[in-house]
């Protein structure tokens, strides 16, 4: 058969590709990294701020288109030297040695997440830990129109998460 149909129903393009794992590996550490920012307004000393201080100022709105184009360096390099490995390499186990992918590259996000040790020691190693298998899980899955699926639905995830620490915040139901 001709055309762009491929074996079983399959669309050509519709499939997992190195360039759409990167771009979904990025993306979830970027949320990950929104979620975390969030966190430390929110709880942290950051959200307090000092006696005649702005809590945000107009700088800071302008500067932060950029600075989220400074995050996308740690982001590839992040996913490219771990989190990619990660999929792959736990896929290939898998092949060679039987078991569950899943399984695999949790072990080996786990072997990854020990690089934090020896700079922040224990949390920074769970932090580590559970930053890169969130990204890994989120990877595996990378086809055609997941960015768009992700991007929604973890901006959905940050914005309640704001939304319910603020309202926490100012019920008193959370104290900071």
């Amino acid at each position: 058969m001709s055309g762009p149909v491929e074996g079983a129903g399959k669309v050509r393009g519709e499939g997992r590709t190195t360039l759409r794992m990167l771009g979904a590996s990025m993306l979830a550490l970027a949320l990950e990294a929104a979620l975390a920012l969030l966190l430390l307004a929110l709880f942290g000393d950051a959200g307090q701020p000092e006696p005649g201080e702005e809590r945000v100022s107009a700088l800071t709105l302008l500067a932060l288109p950029f600075l989220m184009v400074l995050a996308l360096i740690p982001a590839v390099a992040v996913s490219a030297v771990l989190v990619l490995p990660a999929v792959l390499l736990g896929e290939g186990l898998t092949r060679r040695l039987g078991g569950r992918a899943t399984g695999w590259q949790l072990l080996l996000t786990t072997a990854a997440g020990a690089l934090a040790w020896p700079l922040f020691g224990w949390p920074g190693w769970l932090v580590g830990t559970a930053c890169l298998t969130a990204a890994v899980l989120v990877t595996r899955h990378a086809r055609r129109g997941y960015f768009v699926v992700l991007l929604v639905w973890g901006t959905v995830a940050v914005l309640t998460v704001y939304l319910l620490g603020t309202a926490g915040l100012y019920t008193g139901v959370i104290e900071a």
